[in-house]
């Protein structure tokens, strides 16, 4: 799980892997970055929406960061625990979304981000992970972010089989 801890050093190893990359720039602390669109700075290893700001134009950020184009769309995560899968629609009341938002819930896996969380997997070595995914307007779809761990706190199904494979796992050891 220490090999995806890192956000930024993970997403980069996952654009090398994923079937769903997407083009991201770089900002310097203190230096302005201009753009034409709305974007998203991304910084630091903190998830579930911290450490993210949308702009549009001009933005200078205080920590080195990431940016990336802002997507409209549907953001979904892909568990994987084991052998075990789901597929979460995340949900907020504006545009960062979140497995913590009361109706965030289940939906049928697509199969094409299943595949490519178990490529993303397999290449770290995994035995869990939770990648989140935008699924475009336009029918794209992206990859956000590796979560080095699944949230065990908002699904029972996730946590149940969270504690089955961790005690499976001492068992054998």
């Amino acid at each position: 799980m220490l090999d995806a801890r890192l956000k930024l050093p993970c997403l980069v190893r996952a654009l090398d892997v994923t079937q769903f990359p997407m083009q991201r720039d770089y900002a310097s602390a203190h230096v302005r970055y201009s753009t034409s669109g709305e974007r998203v700075a991304k910084w630091g290893n903190w998830h579930c929406g911290e450490n993210k700001i949308r702009f549009d134009a001009r933005w200078t950020g205080d920590q080195a960061s990431y940016i990336e184009p802002f997507i409209s769309g549907d953001a979904v995560r892909i568990v994987l625990i084991g052998d075990q899968y789901w597929q979460i629609k995340l949900e907020g009341e504006d545009w960062l979304k979140s497995i913590h938002a009361d109706d965030a819930h289940f939906m049928p896996v697509d199969s094409a981000l299943l595949e490519d969380t178990r490529n993303i997997r397999e290449a770290f070595g995994l035995e869990m992970v939770a990648n989140d995914y935008m699924v475009a307007e336009d029918g794209r779809k992206i990859l956000l972010e590796v979560n080095h761990i699944p949230n065990v706190t908002r699904f029972s199904e996730i946590r149940n089989a969270y504690v089955d494979f961790v005690v499976g796992w001492l068992n054998a050891t």
